[in-house]
């Protein structure tokens, strides 16, 4: 994590690396400059969104492999899975990156598919480990990329996850598996009620 544009050359990753900021949401600040190289190219993006968006600047390997979004509601051994969805960046998109522009302009830019492969299937375990293991509630999202190796990496938890009937990802992915946006706001209600004890 770069705090200031001191901790730059601390930074040890191999490159490329990825940078953006610490805590935002929707891609903001990603771009494919996010995608960095050389040193360079880190003291340019770091200085940019420090001053930009005012919060440190998270710097981690980039990874050059699929990208995956897990729909889970619930709490506890009660939570689950709604689906397993692949980001894939139209030939028009920025590249690379699922970038606050590609989210933006996703209908024209990025194909949203349902997946079921043995891939797919690992990312969807890691990201329910990450759901147990950050003790998240009632409803949200886990992004995933795979590694070189073919290998999913948790990139983040997205606990407020946006609930745009037609434009948040949570809502894309369980209209592709069949649930409704009444269904999908019934089942993170009814989670948060029963972890509140608040069922009559």
């Amino acid at each position: 994590v770069v705090q200031s544009m001191a901790d730059v050359a601390a930074v040890a990753l191999p490159y490329p690396v990825f940078a953006k900021p610490v805590a935002e949401g929707t891609g903001k600040g990603v771009t494919p400059a996010s995608k960095i190289s050389n040193s360079g190219q880190l003291h340019a993006v770091c200085a940019e969104l420090l001053e930009t968006y005012r919060q440190p600047v998270l710097v981690e390997a980039f990874l050059p492999g699929r990208e995956f979004t897990v729909g889970i509601v619930g709490n506890g051994p009660a939570a689950r899975s709604i689906g397993i969805m692949e980001v894939i960046l139209l030939p028009h998109s920025e590249p690379e990156v699922y970038s606050y522009h590609n989210k933006e302009f996703c209908e024209e830019l990025v194909e949203y598919r349902k997946v079921d492969d043995p891939e797919a299937r690992q990312a969807e375990a890691t990201a329910l480990a990450a759901w147990h293991g950050l003790a998240c509630r009632d409803g949200g999202r886990v992004d995933l990329r795979s590694d070189a190796n073919g290998i999913p990496n948790f990139i983040e938890v997205n606990p407020l996850a946006g609930l745009h009937p037609e434009h948040s990802d949570l809502c894309i992915i369980a209209t592709k598996y069949g649930i409704s946006y009444q269904e999908l706001l019934a089942e993170i209600v009814t989670a948060a009620i029963a972890r509140l004890g608040l069922e009559p």
